[in-house]
């Protein structure tokens, strides 16, 4: 077993852009990037869940400098930066669509709620329409709004830092090893991570295989040499650089420990790194248990192994 902590990073400079159209469509922009974790899947939902709407509802555009600023890709600090403000322009942006409907219907914008594709009035069935319909009867062409990603509730955050508290997670390793030929496979793994509510439970497992396979790969087979002077790889290529096959990769159980801090609007925190801190260190661990030899450097080759059990027996 591993335990290992990660920091909520999170960067106040960053921004998006929620837009109605009189014409049914809604749109979310941001510079923000994609790498491939799902960043323009959870704006979708964001978006859609405050608006009371579908995902595929909801057009996303991201990646392109004349949108506002959103956060570098690295750190885990994506998905805790820029969905709150997400959320809360969507959240105005319904308001001043509420405030317009509100007056059709001599009521208190307060009293509507978007719900199922529709405006409805909390207290009186007989006033409702559907939200492609309310949009219809704007009196501008769209209502955009941009909202920054603000302080963590009840405390200041420096514009690059840390929000309270950290990510945690600990990672279970079983693993067999040949003490005749040093080889060892990895079995399963069980990891069990916090990063606060999960916005897309089948994207956060993902990620955390991506992170599982990641570390066996960094405990077992990565030999990156490095030039102390310079900072330069030294690995001849990367075609002999080492990594695992599919037949490699163990069994990988997830296990997400919801947590709701209250710390902003949505309460949601990345996974990228989290996913692969601890996993060498069990694997370590599961080395020594299964052999009584402690190996102190990485990758644990097939002859540390045996150099190691030999020393034992010299």
């Amino acid at each position: 077993m591993a335990q290992s902590t990660w920091p909520r990073f999170v960067h106040l400079d960053s921004s998006v852009e929620v837009k109605i159209y009189k014409d049914g469509a809604g749109e979310v922009r941001s510079g923000v990037q994609d790498i491939g974790t799902g960043t323009k899947t959870i704006l979708a939902q964001v978006v859609a869940e405050e608006l009371g709407l579908k995902v595929t509802d909801v057009t996303v555009r991201i990646g392109d400098t004349v949108f506002p600023d959103g956060p570098g890709s690295g750190g885990s600090v994506v998905t805790g930066s820029i969905t709150p403000p997400t959320r809360n322009a969507a959240y105005q942006v319904k308001m001043k669509l509420f405030e317009q409907v509100a007056k059709q219907w001599n009521t208190e914008a307060s009293k509507l709620v978007a719900i199922n594709g529709q405006v409805q009035h909390q207290d009186d069935s007989t006033k409702k329409m559907y939200f492609k319909d309310a949009l219809k009867s704007m009196r501008t062409g769209h209502i955009s709004v941009i909202a920054s990603r603000s302080d963590d509730y009840g405390g200041f955050q420096q514009p690059w830092g840390l929000a309270y508290g950290d990510l945690g997670s600990v990672q279970f390793a079983e693993v067999t090893v040949d003490t005749d030929t040093g080889f060892i496979k990895v079995d399963r793994i069980v990891a069990a991570h916090s990063c606060a509510r999960p916005l897309n439970i089948g994207q956060l497992e993902s990620q955390i295989n991506g992170g599982v396979i990641q570390g066996v790969s960094y405990a077992l087979y990565e030999t990156r040499v490095m030039d102390n002077a310079t900072g330069h790889m030294m690995n001849a290529n990367v075609d002999q650089y080492k990594m695992p096959y599919a037949m490699e990769i163990p069994e990988i159980d997830c296990i997400l420990v919801e947590e709701y801090p209250a710390l902003s609007s949505t309460d949601a925190y990345g996974i990228a790194e989290p996913a692969n801190i601890s996993t060498a260190a069990a694997i370590a661990n599961a080395v020594y248990n299964a052999i009584g030899v402690r190996i102190y450097e990485i990758p644990i080759t097939p002859a540390s192994i045996l150099n190691a059990l030999n020393k034992v027996y010299e």
